[in-house]
């Protein structure tokens, strides 16, 4: 295999794009098929899924690209089973190509770690910024045209799966094809028409119909070269392209065809101006038919009013740097947008501080609209039409029309509105915004610009620049504490200022507070207001004189219909910040369709917050608020049907991976329970489980706290069986805490003395025990755990009151499955001879135990004989084991079966079969998903190789890594100290 050279280091950019002397000059180009050429020679990037990831990051140069995001992107159908270990293989093929410091991990995703000027797309807007900002005509076009060259086709043409190129490419053909016109326009106004620009136009207009400014450009170009019935041609043709799409031409069109017509002047065509050029600093507007009200009579009325509505500046304004200059430069920078006025937006959930950042923004473009101001606050009324009109009223007052003036029907007041901006430079800010509101009164006036805020993102908006406000950086909130309070108090206490930023969450409404509150406290120590905030009502002291967090978040509340307020408090049943459909579904008794639907309703009001999992989840002072308006009745018995339906669920999971075995410690759910769900298969419980198991833990551990029966027997039930899966599903083989959850909640045993019962601990002392039946499933599991630890001593222990446990309730099937755990541990142990004993009864029985169980206790006396060295016995259990029962391809029976052989054919000195069977289970484990069982079998195969005297270096090396980036504590060490004798050839 070649190596390639990191491309990255010592690359040095230049101006432009050019790299630095020395360096060698990186392209990658997106403006066609994606390709990437090192000094101009094509460097082979591997086509399909990497393509895309190298796509994804370009397109974001500096930015974070998620590792969900770039899953969606490729498979977008169908996800593999472990998408994040799939995503990495393929960054690995990017930085074979591109040098390893070309694709940065950067938290939960990766960003390109070069220069963002090697990317053509970076380069291209860098031209046609500078063209925009050139008044040297001729130097503009060069720029323009320099640009152009950089246009191979179609867009991200060639990727595949094609989702990101179906997301991005149209917007990036709209670029490209803008500043073609402009070059186009500026040609013709310098040059005139001749057979090459025409040439080009009649491409550009054949190629993309929609674009009705080529086809004016060309029409006009004809006509000046004498071909007026060409130019009518490409009318009639643009025309019958629209309207296979269903559009009809636009007016500047059409009057262009009407000129054209008559054989009239083009003076005043769109090639008669300097394309970008700036307008007047401040236009004199005359009245006229198309400006003035109709005969306003109130004194000072009409376009000669100039308003000043516009708060004062905010102070102590910290934080938001980038989107102050985004939404900055789209309200002052460049050409204003054709048929409408600059538009941004700010949204994001209450209290994030949109109307702070929208008062500075305004602040910070006043000069380039001094016609001007007006505010118009839209939180005032949950009547989208009425506060339209009352907000339009308010307006056309600043504009001078009142009393009699002021017309009474909503349209005519709109289009009075409209006419009054006509021709001026105003800027308005329309604060907290509904967007049945916006449309409305939106001025139709280009020269004008309007800010708005809103809680929603307003889709339907057409906006120049976009923001939607996150909480505040813990750098940001304390920054802003501290330009309230003073530096010099928070240094004095930094522990409780850390406490005080830790209850305000990130909220700037809440940081502004709490600053509020102690700089009008100077007394106050901020470890005393830090104390009533941990211990008191929250939401009470994080309200001062005209502010309060409750109220901000009332004010959503109540806009909701009673159906979906009554929906909103029953989050309260949830232990956790963050829900699902399905989870919703059950606890709002509705399908999950309605479920999705009042999801997404909260979501739009930003109450809760998408995930980008599919879940939605909301902020800690957001949870507080549902509590504090939930009815805890009401949310207690959501709760206890919810976790009726999960104790279900996992029943159900139990059963697919173990068909033949009894689920023990599941009680009866509550009634009205809906029946659990469903799973095809091991992959289906692992996708369903895996990001929920803390959630379901932490539901379970709220109602053991209750103490209520029945609900810590549905509590402890789920824990023992989410133990059971979770083992097999999501590495949990050194996780014990959910076993001893359910021990703590049960009767303390009559040994309380023993190291396996942590009295200490709370929960230890329970009105209402657990079912001794759940209890004995909960020493199975911590004996399974504690064996899996190597923690032999204590698993024994553990076994042995499992034993106990089940003798004393009659339970011979689960006895003797604790009688095959049992003789396991023996065999870690080396206690073989004990194993062989312990085993016999579960070997012998034909009336409890199930085939699959039976092969599993011959497996296990098969390790034990191969440990006492008696190999013919030991084979000959293995064979009998395959012949009472074939264990699934692709199952934790199979990796035992496969485990155990290693051990067989290892002590009979077998050493093609030994191997064979260790990479058996190695790929079993990877293709279970199990990343402890992976390290376990990488452990055993690099004891196997150096058994027979092989290297086994690599296999140990690979079960270290898999085991200390899995957090398996003792495999990593038992991992590290193979390595050490591999490496010593022991």
């Amino acid at each position: 295999m070649t190596h390639t050279p990191d491309l990255d280091v010592g690359l040095r950019s230049g101006p432009g794009g050019v790299a630095g002397p020395g360096a060698p000059q990186l392209d990658v180009r997106l403006l066609g098929a994606v390709e990437v050429r090192r000094d101009g020679v094509p460097v082979p990037v591997p086509s399909g899924r990497p393509a895309v990831i190298l796509a994804a990051l370009a397109l974001r140069p500096g930015g974070v690209v998620t590792q969900g995001t770039l899953a969606r992107l490729l498979w977008p159908d169908a996800q593999p089973e472990h998408p994040r270990a799939a995503l990495q293989t393929h960054v690995t093929r990017v930085r074979a190509v591109l040098g390893r410091f070309a694709v940065e991990s950067a938290g939960d995703g990766y960003r390109l770690g070069l220069p963002p000027d090697v990317v053509d797309v970076t380069r291209f807007r860098g031209l046609f910024a500078a063209a925009r900002a050139m008044d040297d005509l001729p130097g503009r076009l060069a720029l323009l045209d320099q640009a152009l060259v950089m246009w191979r086709g179609n867009p991200l043409a060639g990727l595949w799966p094609d989702v990101l190129t179906c997301q991005t490419a149209p917007s990036l053909l709209d670029e490209v094809l803008t500043v073609a016109e402009r070059a186009h326009e500026l040609r013709l106004l310098l040059h005139g028409p001749d057979d090459g620009v025409i040439r080009e136009l009649r491409e550009l207009a054949t190629a993309h119909p929609e674009r009705e400014g080529a086809a004016g450009q060309l029409m006009i170009a004809l006509y000046r070269e004498g071909r007026q019935g060409d130019a009518l041609g490409v009318f009639h043709d643009t025309v019958r392209a629209l309207r296979a799409v269903g559009r009809r031409p636009g007016r500047e069109l059409a009057a262009l065809h009407a000129r054209l017509l008559t054989g009239g002047d083009l003076t005043g065509a769109d090639d008669t101006a300097a394309p970008d050029a700036e307008p007047p600093a401040r236009p004199v507007v005359a009245p006229s038919a198309r400006t003035a009200p109709a005969a306003p009579s109130a004194p000072g009325a009409g376009p000669g009013t100039r308003p000043e509505q516009l708060p004062s500046r905010p102070r102590s304004f910290v934080g938001r740097d980038a989107e102050v200059a985004t939404l900055a430069a789209a309200l002052r920078d460049g050409p204003a947008p054709e048929g409408r006025c600059r538009t941004v937006l700010v949204s994001g959930p209450g209290g994030t501080g949109k109307t702070t950042l929208a008062l500075r923004v305004a602040h910070e473009v006043l000069d380039h609209y001094p016609d001007g101001q007006l505010f118009a606050d839209l939180r005032t009324s949950s009547d989208a039409a009425a506060l339209g009109t009352d907000a339009l009223a308010g307006l056309l007052r600043a504009l001078g029309v009142g009393g009699s003036d002021l017309p009474p029907c909503p349209h005519e007041r709109a289009e009075l509105f409209r006419r009054l901006c006509a021709g001026r430079r105003l800027l308005v800010l329309m604060d907290d915004a509904d967007p049945d509101t916006v449309a409305s009164l939106l001025p139709a006036e280009s020269e004008c610009a309007v800010i708005v805020t809103s809680r929603r993102r307003i889709p339907s908006l057409p906006a120049d620049a976009r923001v939607d406000l996150g909480m505040f950086s813990e750098p940001e909130a304390r920054e802003l504490l501290a330009s309230v309070v003073g530096a010099d108090r928070l240094e004095a206490e930094p522990d409780a200022t850390t406490a005080v930023l830790e209850r305000c969450a990130g909220s700037p409404l809440a940081v502004r507070i709490a600053a509020g509150r102690l700089a009008t406290r100077p007394a106050w120590p901020i470890g005393h207001f830090a104390g009533r905030l941990r211990d008191g009502d929250r939401l009470d002291e994080l309200r001062a004189g005209g502010l309060a967090v409750s109220a901000m978040l009332d004010a959503t509340y109540v806009s909701l219909q009673p159906v979906q307020a009554q929906r909103y408090r029953l989050l309260a049943a949830l232990t956790g910040a963050t829900v699902d459909v399905e989870t919703a579904a059950v606890v709002w008794e509705v399908d999950a369709a309605e479920a999705r639907r009042l999801l997404d309703r909260l979501a739009d009001i930003r109450l809760l917050e998408h995930d980008g999992e599919g879940g939605y989840g909301w902020h800690d002072l957001v949870g507080d608020h549902i509590r504090a308006v939930s009815d805890s009745v009401a949310a207690r018995t959501a709760r206890r049907r919810l976790l009726g339906y999960l104790l279900l669920t996992l029943r159900n999971a139990r059963l697919r991976l173990r068909p033949a075995d009894r689920v023990p410690g599941v009680p009866t759910p509550p009634r009205g329970c809906p029946p659990g769900r469903q799973f095809a298969d091991r992959c289906a419980i692992h996708a369903w489980l895996h990001p929920r198991r803390t959630q379901l833990i932490a539901l379970a551990r709220a109602e053991l706290a209750g103490g209520e029966y029945p609900a810590v027997d549905h509590a402890a039930g789920l824990l023992v069986v989410l133990d059971a899966v979770a083992r097999e599903c999501c590495d949990s083989g050194d996780d014990e805490e959910t076993a001893r959850t359910v021990l703590r909640a049960a009767t303390p045993p009559s040994d309380s003395a023993s190291p396996l019962w942590d009295s200490s601990q709370p929960g230890t002392s329970r009105s209402a025990g657990v079912q001794p039946a759940i209890t004995a499933a909960a020493w199975t599991n911590l004996t399974l755990t504690l064996a899996a630890q190597h923690r032999l001593d204590e698993a024994l222990e553990a076994a042995e009151r499992a034993i106990e446990l089940r003798r004393e309730l009659g339970d011979r099937y689960g006895e003797l499955i604790m009688f095959d755990n049992r003789a396991c541990i023996d065999v870690e142990a080396g206690r073989y001879q004990e194993a062989v004993d312990v085993i016999a009864a579960c070997v012998a029985d034909r009336e409890f135990l199930s085939a699959q169980i039976r092969a599993r206790c011959l497996r296990t006396r098969a390790r034990a004989y191969a440990g006492l060295g008696r190999c013919a016995d030991a084979r000959a259990d293995l064979a009998a084991a395959d012949a009472v029962e074939t264990p699934a391809p692709v199952s934790y029976d199979a990796h035992y079966a496969a485990s155990v052989a290693v051990a067989v054919h290892r002590a009979a000195g077998d050493r093609d079969e030994a191997l064979r069977s260790s990479w058996q289970a190695v790929d079993i484990a990877v293709a279970l998903g199990s990343t402890w069982m992976r390290a376990l079998s990488l452990l055993d195969a690099a004891r196997t190789l150096r058994h027979f005297g092989a290297d086994g270096r690599v296999a140990a090396a690979d079960a270290v890594t898999v085991a200390v980036e899995n957090r398996h504590v003792r495999l990593a060490a038992e991992a590290r100290a193979e390595l050490t004798l591999a490496a010593a050839g022991r």
